[in-house]
């Protein structure tokens, strides 16, 4: 009951959000992407429907050595294709592929049995590299089709990146540490940490920076080889502990029977948040000013921890007013 900073569990705050049936922007946000997302999924599919239409049962009803159907099959040994539709046919084909293996990605991320075993981090970044990749392959699959040497050309960015790679190491410390991050398991998407004394959800784990967001939705954002140590709280027992101070001119003996008789542990029916508990440990200390201040604590998760410090506070208070003892 002492003053400080309020601390509240963002699993808390969701809850409540449901209950009034409010709709937060960040989720109003989300669903226009999704419908921006979905239109183009929708026109990408048409597009593509089309191309392999043409491309397989073209040679139905177009002549025989058709300019258009050699130009679209990419895999075609045509000597003169047309550059535009050779092109036309690569964008399509790479993105038709690394469009099916982000849905694949997307939903092994919200497949429990999938993350339990791999972590959420590894599916996200096993989605960023396709993408990653599939825009190197249409880059050099566009500049092939349009006559450049990709040969030279990818020996040329060999030596380029070598050069990169000696001017920006610490470029490269963060994605060694986020792939020792991600391979070790040390923390995953959605997990409570504390960090250099930042405590909150960690948002993403990237190739070079891991974002926490704590109670208050601010976001830290932290280089990968800078996290020199970090305390992973999740999946472990947490303690709501309760410091109540009486009033120095109460007796102690007659508020610790009236706790005794409240039978404490049974509130856990009330709270099942509460793994164990609560329990009152005893006296903690006598201040200046002649308080007593009494302990209690009840073992929970970690993102029950603050909701369970508030309710039990409050069941406190109002099991000391209903027996005269004045607190405080």
């Amino acid at each position: 009951m002492s003053a400080g900073i309020e601390q509240i569990d963002r699993s808390e705050l969701e809850k409540l959000i449901q209950t009034q049936g409010v709709e937060s922007i960040n989720k109003k946000e989300k669903k226009k992407l999704t419908g921006a997302g979905i239109a183009f999924r929708v026109i990408l599919a048409v597009v593509a429907a089309a191309y392999f239409v043409l491309l397989i049962f073209g040679k139905y009803f177009l002549p025989e050595g058709s300019e258009l159907l050699s130009s679209l099959n990419v895999f075609s040994d045509a000597e003169n294709p047309n550059r535009l539709i050779r092109i036309i046919g690569i964008v399509i084909l790479t993105l038709t592929i690394s469009t099916i293996l982000c849905v694949i990605i997307a939903r092994m991320a919200k497949s429990k049995t999938v993350t339990k075993r791999t972590g959420v981090a590894f599916i996200e970044l096993l989605g960023s590299v396709v993408k990653f990749v599939a825009v190197l392959v249409l880059i050099f699959l566009i500049l092939s089709a349009l006559g450049v040497d990709t040969t030279e050309l990818l020996a040329g960015l060999g030596i380029l990146s070598l050069i990169l790679g000696l001017s920006v190491t610490s470029l490269i410390e963060d994605i060694v540490a986020g792939g020792f991050i991600i391979a070790e398991h040390l923390y995953d998407v959605g997990d409570i940490v504390v960090a250099d004394g930042f405590r909150g959800t960690i948002l993403s784990i990237g190739v070079r920076s891991t974002q926490i967001e704590d109670q208050g939705g601010d976001v830290k954002i932290i280089r990968n080889s800078s996290i020199r140590s970090l305390v992973n709280m999740t999946n472990r027992s947490s303690y709501a502990i309760c410091k109540i101070p009486l009033s120095k001119a109460e007796s102690l003996h007659h508020a610790e029977e009236v706790i005794k008789e409240a039978d404490l542990e049974s509130w856990k029916e009330k709270y099942p948040e509460i793994d164990q508990g609560p329990f009152y440990l005893g006296l903690s200390e006598i201040d200046g000013w002649g308080l007593q201040w009494l302990v209690f604590v009840a073992i929970c998760q970690e993102n029950n921890k603050y909701y369970i410090q508030r309710n039990l506070n409050r069941e406190l208070k109002l099991l000391f007013e209903d027996n005269g003892i004045k607190v405080g």
